[in-house]
């Protein structure tokens, strides 16, 4: 019986030694845990991308596009355009959006300049437009004010 329990402890100590030694038995459970951690991290990324990929094939219009890179009013002057020229400001909208997704435009269109070019192609229309003044505390237009004062 000595000597079996001898060949137990020798095995136990060689299992010692060789799970240290590359491509020894330990290892490679480690290299397999290793592999099923890079699989589910692979299956995740590859989820998420899925997920991100419809959000991406979603493209903005033309009109989304430009409206995007308006500001100071930009959005009423469109808005304007739209009411009288359709056609024409629908042409010249794809036409903005272009420049801008082939990176020709990268500067905001503040609502003056967007007017400038539409009274250039022969496009002319009115905005509506209001003077605010302070009175009490509160903004009333201008004319509302005269409007008062001629009263008094």
């Amino acid at each position: 019986m000595q000597g079996g329990n001898q060949n137990n402890g020798a095995a136990t100590v060689s299992n010692r030694f060789m799970a240290k030694e590359p491509g020894a038995h330990g290892s490679m459970e480690e290299d397999a845990d290793l592999k099923l951690l890079e699989q589910r991290k692979l299956e995740e990324m590859r989820r998420r991308l899925k997920a991100a990929a419809p959000a991406a094939k979603q493209e903005k219009t033309d009109r989304q596009v430009v409206e995007g890179l308006l500001y100071d009013r930009g959005d009423e002057v469109l808005e304007a355009a739209y009411s009288f020229y359709p056609n024409e400001t629908e042409k010249l909208v794809k036409e903005i959006a272009g420049m801008i997704r082939d990176g020709r435009l990268t500067e905001k269109i503040a609502g003056g300049e967007l007017l400038s070019i539409f009274r250039q192609l022969g496009l002319r229309f009115r905005l509506s437009t209001s003077i605010k003044v302070m009175d009490q505390g509160k903004l009333v237009d201008l004319s509302e004010k005269l409007g008062r004062k001629e009263k008094e």
